[in-house]
């Protein structure tokens, strides 16, 4: 199974939920191995962590629906432990899209205002219990024991959304951030659910300095260190600063999306017409303009 593993190759699949489904290209789903008894699952959405037990699997998000059948496929090839647990780090479609299939006789968990977000966005006519809505919730941490390996589900307050979860592998030094990290593309910042960029840099600040060493898996982009995620959280603060400058001097939001400039973080690319560094002063124009 590890040689398997080994000799997958990593594509990179960075459709967002925020996207239009018709256009997207169906990404093919590969494997990766981050550390100890955890992998990344890359293809179409937000990206899978995958704790292999002794018995069981943990899995972190679903992506899409359209692919879930794809993503489980990919799952029960890599492994066919039953999933025991399935964790959602925040709402949007493409974490939480295949939690019917994905989850599918596993116990679904997220941070409370992750479900109430979720079950916000359903129709009238879905039921939660068929759209894989979050069975349990928790407020501030859960701790989950999986054969030997502790899995630390964190809340540290709004910040991406208003329920951003952080899975922390104790023993295997890895950490899920979900969408608490975009890896070289600009985030997407959901201020319609409560984002709090002021917050996001300052949870990053936090569990730098408790988890110094252990690797990521980024909600998009590929694995990475702690480095790499720090510097995602100078480019959250130097946002901030500049358009916090630019209110402050009275420019409106057309105005500020013009005029900062966010050129020296070159490693931060834009995705598309929507992932942008000029999206980005808009949305946290958003988010200053409505904290006043």
């Amino acid at each position: 199974m590890r040689s398997k593993i080994n000799s997958i190759v990593l594509i990179l699949g960075l459709a967002l939920v925020f996207l239009p489904l018709q256009s997207q290209e169906p990404a093919p789903v590969s494997i990766e191995k981050v550390a100890g008894d955890v992998y990344c699952l890359y293809g179409q959405g937000g990206n899978i962590g995958i704790f292999e037990g002794e018995n069981v699997l943990l899995v972190v998000d679903s992506q899409y629906a359209q692919n879930a059948a794809d993503v489980l496929k990919a799952i029960k090839e890599f492994s066919p432990k039953p999933i025991k647990f399935l964790v959602n780090t925040h709402y949007h479609g493409d974490h939480t899209g295949g939690n019917p299939i994905v989850g599918k006789g596993a116990e679904i968990i997220s941070q409370a205002a992750c479900k109430a977000s979720f079950l916000k966005g359903l129709k009238p006519e879905q039921a939660p219990e068929t759209m894989g809505a979050p069975e349990k919730t928790f407020d501030t941490d859960m701790t989950l024991q999986v054969g030997s390996e502790t899995v630390s589900l964190l809340y540290l307050g709004p910040a991406h959304t208003s329920g951003d979860t952080i899975v922390v592998f104790e023993e295997s030094k890895v950490i899920h951030t979900g969408d608490l990290f975009f890896n070289g593309l600009p985030p997407y910042i959901d201020v319609a659910d409560g984002a709090d960029t002021q917050n996001w840099f300052r949870t990053i600040d936090t569990l730098a300095k408790k988890y110094p060493d252990f690797k990521l898996i980024p909600g998009h982009g590929k694995v990475a260190d702690m480095k790499a995620w720090l510097e995602f959280s100078d480019y959250l603060k130097m946002l901030r600063e500049k358009v916090a400058a630019a209110i402050q001097a009275g420019q409106s939001r057309e105005e500020a999306m013009e005029s900062v400039d966010l050129s020296r973080y070159a490693n931060i690319q834009d995705m598309g017409g929507f992932l942008t560094k000029k999206n980005n002063v808009g949305w946290v124009y958003d988010e200053m303009s409505k904290q006043k």
